[in-house]
């Protein structure tokens, strides 16, 4: 069975491959795929969820006071305009005015700082405008109308901070910092639960016990705990709250509770976002295993191609735009192909080959197929040379890098019970025959040492080096009978005798 985008899903049709691939294969072709109206409808969900999300992170207090420290460095030159937004490089091989490209940064960086300066104002209102909400003394209508003046001013601050185009890296620095206070404030209530919890009451039983000490007393009757037990738990909630308070004053400047529904309204933003983009990468799922197909046997395994391709498919979901009217299909194949080309062309051969010489190698396979198809079964060097434009020792020299390793563990046979290195002669090696030829040299030559004495046994073996690391000269065998260099050689030449 094949589907619309011609990939085989029938049991069988990847029988080269394991098992877990054959099980994804499955699974993916049980998702169905999106209509034009369902691409625009995810689209949709993912640009609202991350609204969302910058309304929350970069309507609070620690946000804004975070984009005023950015903007004193920017001003300062602390730090470089493309540390806080995203400047579009010139692509290689464009000419490039510098003084046109200086110019427009310089542009660029003023509208910055002008809108990071209205960001900073609106921060001050925003600040002024939420004592006002907190107040227990308002009217119903006067705290209507100070929620319409957050929500104004809320409003006014992300269209600012959309016009400025935060770099990826920032937002994620900003919405980490946030959950990282979140994360202290949580911990701090914990402890304090903690406590309420080994003193069997609440909070207001924790303060009384904290501020009097008949309250002290009241609560140690009633657990049974020591003084010195009491006395920590004291220091452990006085500890705890003292971080709420800093939080709250110094950190975050809002109260708790404003603090953890903000963190809680991010949660579900981030959750409808990567749901959506689940959806969508899901969706699309064959459009991957379909580019993929096309790059096997080029140095990477199948899985490892749809598992490039599919980080290809979640960057271009990310920055997918609806509102030009295009098909995601269209878009995302872009993304899918640079994600499995780079992985080949970093990861594809035991030695990494330049992204610009694969290029060339591409090129030359190319003029060779074009060779071939016109009449030259096997072109030459200088035949590729000339259709190329370049020297026939170019030609050889990219040939030679052109050829892929082989490994000497690589598995042979069905078994793998063989590697690739068994099969390759060792010219170093001794082969079996002068294995057993030397063998039976050796035992003749034992065989009639030992029809000699043992002194002339012990001679020829010297004289010879038979089974000594070398030979040694009359003088020397003498000295280790202590006799004179001619009487060695008459007992040499009397062995020599008895064994012809």
């Amino acid at each position: 069975m094949e589907t619309k985008t011609g990939i085989d899903f029938t049991p069988g049709a990847f029988e080269d491959h394991d098992e877990p691939l054959q099980f994804f294969l499955a699974e993916m072709g049980r998702v169905p795929l999106l209509t034009r109206e369902g691409e625009i409808r995810l689209a949709k969900l993912i640009e609202e969820g991350k609204r969302k999300l910058a309304s929350v992170v970069f309507s609070m207090p620690l946000t804004l006071q975070r984009l005023a420290v950015l903007k004193t460095q920017l001003q300062k030159d602390e730090i470089r305009l493309r540390d806080l937004v995203c400047i579009q490089d010139v692509p290689d091989g464009e000419d490039a005015d510098e003084e046109v490209v200086e110019q427009d940064t310089e542009e660029l960086r003023q509208h910055t700082l002008q809108e990071l300066t209205a960001i900073q104002r609106s921060f001050r209102t925003l600040m002024t405008v939420s004592a006002t909400r907190r107040s227990t003394r308002l009217s119903r209508a006067a705290r209507d109308k100070a929620d319409k003046q957050h929500r104004t001013v809320c409003t006014r601050i992300i269209e600012k901070v959309e016009s400025i185009n935060f770099t990826p890296k920032l937002k994620d620095q900003l919405l980490n910092r946030l959950k990282n206070v979140g994360k202290e404030l949580l911990e701090a209530e914990w402890a304090i639960e903690g406590c309420c919890t080994r003193i069997r009451g609440t909070t207001k039983d924790l303060r009384e016990m904290v501020r009097n000490a008949a309250a002290f007393k009241k609560i140690r009757r009633r657990t049974g705990y020591s003084a010195e037990t009491l006395d920590t738990i004291k220091a452990v909630f006085f500890d705890a709250q003292q971080r709420v308070r800093k939080i709250e004053r110094e950190t975050a400047m809002i109260p708790a509770h404003e603090l953890k529904a903000a963190l809680d309204t991010l949660e579900c933003a981030e959750t409808d976002v990567n749901r959506s983009k689940s959806d969508m990468v899901d969706a699309n799922l064959r459009l991957v295993v379909s580019i993929a197909k096309r790059y096997r046997n080029r140095g990477l395994a199948f899985p490892d191609l749809i598992q490039e391709g599919s980080i290809g498919l979640m960057r271009a979901v990310e920055k997918f735009e609806y509102q030009r009217g295009y098909k995601f299909s269209t878009y995302a194949t872009w993304w899918i192909r640079q994600g499995i080309t780079r992985a080949i062309a970093d990861q594809g051969r035991t030695v990494r080959i330049p992204v610009h010489m694969i290029e060339t190698i591409n090129k030359l396979r190319s003029t060779t197929q074009e060779l071939v198809r016109k009449g030259l079964r096997e072109p030459s060097a200088e035949d590729i040379g000339i259709k190329m434009g370049m020297p026939p020792t170019k030609v050889r020299e990219i040939l030679g890098i052109a050829q892929h390793p082989i490994s000497m563990e690589m598995p042979i046979g069905d078994d793998e019970d063989r590697h690739f290195g068994d099969l390759i002669q060792d010219k170093d090696a001794v082969s079996p025959l002068e294995t057993a030829v030397q063998f039976d040299v050796q035992r003749q030559v034992a065989s009639a040492l030992k029809t000699l004495t043992p002194r002339e046994e012990a001679v020829l073996r010297k004289r010879f080096g038979i089974g000594e690391p070398s030979d040694h000269t009359l003088e020397e065998i003498g000295q280790d009978f202590s006799v004179t260099r001619e009487r060695i050689r008459q007992i040499e030449a009397k062995a020599l005798q008895k064994l012809l």
